[in-house]
C-alpha cells in the first residue's frame, strides 16, 4: 500500500512537471517580427481608436504610396498608407487606402512573422458624384475593434436642368457591421439596408 502511494505521488509529480514544460515551450515558440516585415510595418504611423473615415470627403493629403521595394512580399497592390491600429499584440493590423471615385479603406492583418491573416475592403463602394444623387461613404472602427461601414444615399428626381424636383427625395443606408477578432480575422456581415 505504501509503495502504491509513493508510486502515485511520483507519477503526479512527473505529469505536473511535463505540463509546465509544454506551456513554456508554446510561449517561447511565438514568432518574432523579421527585419523585412518590420521595415514594411514602419511605413504605417500609429493611429488611435476610434477611427472615422469619410472616403468621399476626408482630405487624405499628402498621400504616401506604399514603397514597392519594401512592400512587395506583403502587399502587391499600389495602395496608400493610412496607419496601423492597436491590437492585442498577437498580430499587426494596418489600414491602407485604395483610390476610386472615393477613397476606400482596406484593413489587413498579419502574423508577427509577416504572414497575412486576413484582408478586407471595409467600405461599401459605389459612391461618386452625379446629378440627382448624393452619397457619403463612411467607415468607423471603435475602441473595441467593432467595425461599421455604410453608404448614406440621398437621391431624387431631377428636371432637364438637373434641379431637384421637390417631394421626390429618397434616403437609404447600405451598411455592413462586424469586428476585428482576437485572432486577426476581419468579420463583416453581408450588405444590409435601412
Amino acid at each position: 500500500m505504501r509503495k502504491t502511494i509513493i508510486l502515485i505521488g511520483i507519477i503526479l509529480f512527473i505529469s505536473c512537471k511535463t505540463e509546465n514544460n509544454k506551456t513554456e515551450k508554446l510561449t517561447s515558440e511565438l514568432p518574432q517580427v523579421n527585419d523585412q516585415f518590420q521595415s514594411f510595418i514602419d511605413q504605417f504611423p500609429e493611429i488611435k481608436l476610434p477611427i472615422k473615415i469619410k472616403g468621399c470627403e476626408d482630405d487624405f493629403q499628402p498621400l504616401t504610396e506604399l514603397k514597392k521595394e519594401i512592400s512587395s512580399p506583403y502587399e502587391k497592390e499600389p495602395y496608400y498608407v493610412f496607419g496601423k491600429i492597436p491590437t492585442n499584440g498577437n498580430y499587426v493590423a494596418t489600414i491602407t487606402i485604395g483610390a476610386a471615385d472615393c477613397f476606400l479603406p482596406i484593413l489587413t492583418t498579419y502574423k508577427l512573422n509577416g504572414e497575412r491573416i486576413d484582408s478586407k475592403t471595409i467600405a461599401i463602394g459605389g459612391c461618386g458624384q452625379g446629378p440627382c444623387f448624393e452619397c457619403e461613404e463612411l467607415m468607423e472602427i471603435d475602441k473595441e475593434l467593432n467595425i461599421y461601414t455604410a453608404n448614406n444615399l440621398k437621391y431624387y428626381d431631377c428636371d432637364e436642368d438637373y434641379n431637384e424636383i421637390k417631394g421626390t427625395e429618397k434616403i437609404k443606408t447600405i451598411y455592413k457591421s462586424g469586428k476585428l477578432t482576437e485572432k486577426g480575422f476581419v468579420e463583416l456581415t453581408n450588405e444590409l439596408e435601412k
